[in-house]
């Protein structure tokens, strides 16, 4: 590639960070990635209605689970700071340093110019235009008046009129790297608004200003975008600037093929942190929508193969194997891929994430312990359910399963029970033997005495296995527990 790879995702704070702008940042992040290049964040916050520091802050916190760390962009926390040559990386700090010198720069070269149409003058030839059922155009009447700024006024650019020479047939084509070449009729597009009647700059203006500054390579984006990019085109030649490469990535639905909304599935990453899913199955999951990895040209297609890695979808990642047609987010592929990497992950990877499900007790246990209650807990589907399994731990059951209890803890169990609060060494062969010799003693099957004990120790037939779920109770609480039923 001739330029330095350089991708930026560029959210509004406007709300919850959610799981479409998540793939978009996530692809921005391979992709930078792969070539060895900067991934930026930068936070485009010219809504002030909208946009606040709390939004800031969930974007960031967000793409901090998610791994999505960023090269150059705002510190987090900090809205005073930034790391990286370009900032300050929030629109709102950029005014009069970038995109003022920008606007007057281009009234002074004649390409843009001052409007003193009134949003009631637009909005009644609006209406005129939609009686007559044509798409409203704005007239460019104010385009040779030369106006001053003596009065309130906009500031349009001048839009090409379809004989310049850098238009293609009269068309300004956009070269997607997702969805091929598209064709823009110049004529179709009106002198659009770069500054509003208060010096306030709008958002296809800023984008252009700051990618350039930015030195932004690739802008990869939801397809939402498309009908911007043509109005930037035209601004990037207006401005002289180099026009980076584009991939507007298809949008997401739900599994029904119906626009994703609560029903599919939590929509915002805040959501599936709180159920309980390893940021690396959210990765994979959503790297998976719409991208279908290639090894040595074919598409993968075994469960090993699909279970890829960071470092496996960074080698593999390219932008012509995302398909051009909306994805389908299913909660359910999620939670299997949740699982799986639950299962093949080590100890010291989920303890980071499952430490928020736990009480505070849980920071006090010895790492051997630590690992042993995430082992026997993998089993689980979510960081929610494995903690679930371990409830047990922190407190005597405060009511009984009545009916398991009158099944499991029988006459014939109680003195087996007894013989089992003697027992002092935990170890797990010693433990095994113990139960070895207490169910030979008393005539019983191991599964006699570890539902009673399940029942005694946990309120409810259901725990780990039950030489983990003795080891982690420790001697002290278990003969505790027990007691009362011996």
């Amino acid at each position: 590639m001739s330029r330095r790879v350089v991708t930026r995702f560029a959210p509004s704070p406007t709300g919850m960070l959610h799981i479409g702008g998540v793939r978009t940042a996530l692809f921005c992040w391979l992709f930078a990635r792969k070539h060895g290049g900067t991934f930026i964040l930068r936070v485009e916050d010219t809504d002030l209605s909208r946009s606040t520091d709390d939004n800031i802050r969930i974007i960031e916190e967000g793409l901090e689970w998610c791994g999505l760390l960023w090269d150059e962009g705002p510190v987090a926390g900090d809205p005073t700071k930034w790391v990286g040559p370009h900032g300050p990386y929030r629109q709102m700090q950029r005014m009069e340093s970038h995109y003022k010198p920008a606007i007057q720069k281009l009234l002074a070269e004649g390409k843009a110019y001052r409007c003193r149409c009134t949003k009631e003058e637009l909005d009644e030839r609006r209406a005129v235009a939609e009686k007559a059922g044509k798409i409203f155009q704005y007239d460019r009447r104010c385009r040779e008046a030369n106006h001053d700024d003596s009065q309130p006024s906009s500031i349009r650019l001048k839009m090409p009129l379809g004989m310049e020479s850098w238009l293609e047939d009269g068309d300004i084509v956009l070269r997607d790297l997702i969805k091929g070449d598209l064709r823009f009729p110049a004529t179709s597009l009106d002198d659009w608004i770069i500054a509003r009647t208060d010096g306030t700059p709008t958002y296809n203006f800023c984008v252009v200003v700051d990618d350039t500054d930015m030195e932004v390579s690739h802008v990869i984006r939801g397809d939402d975008h498309v009908a911007n990019t043509p109005k930037q085109i035209a601004l990037y030649h207006a401005m002289g600037f180099e026009a980076p490469a584009f991939a507007h990535v298809p949008m997401i639905l739900g599994k029904d093929g119906a626009k994703l909304s609560k029903r599919h599935g939590a929509t915002s990453i805040t959501e599936y942190q709180q159920m309980g899913f390893l940021p690396s199955a959210v990765r994979l999951a959503l790297a998976r929508l719409s991208w279908t990895p290639k090894i040595d040209g074919r598409a993968i297609d075994t469960v090993e193969e699909e279970l890829l890695t960071d470092a496996e979808m960074i080698q593999l990642f390219d932008l012509g194997d995302i398909q051009k047609s909306p994805a389908r987010f299913d909660m359910d592929k999620l939670s299997w891929m949740n699982q799986k990497l639950i299962q093949r992950a080590t100890w010291q990877e989920i303890e980071p994430h499952f430490r928020p499900f736990l009480p505070e007790a849980w920071t006090a246990k010895p790492d051997e312990w630590k690992a042993q209650a995430i082992q026997c807990t993998q089993k689980g589907k979510s960081l929610v359910e494995m903690a679930g399994f371990l409830e047990f731990v922190w407190a005597p059951p405060a009511e009984f399963d009545q009916g398991a209890a009158a099944k499991f803890i029988t006459e014939a169990v109680k003195p087996a029970l007894k013989d089992l609060c003697a027992l002092t060494d935990y170890g797990h062969d010693a433990l095994h033997a113990g139960f070895n010799s207490i169910i030979e003693k008393h005539g019983l099957k191991l599964k006699d005495l570890a539902q009673a004990l399940r029942v005694a120790l946990c309120g409810k037939p259901v725990s780990p296995p039950i030489f983990d779920t003795l080891m982690l109770l420790g001697r002290d609480e278990v003969v505790a527990r027990v007691g009362k039923w011996a």
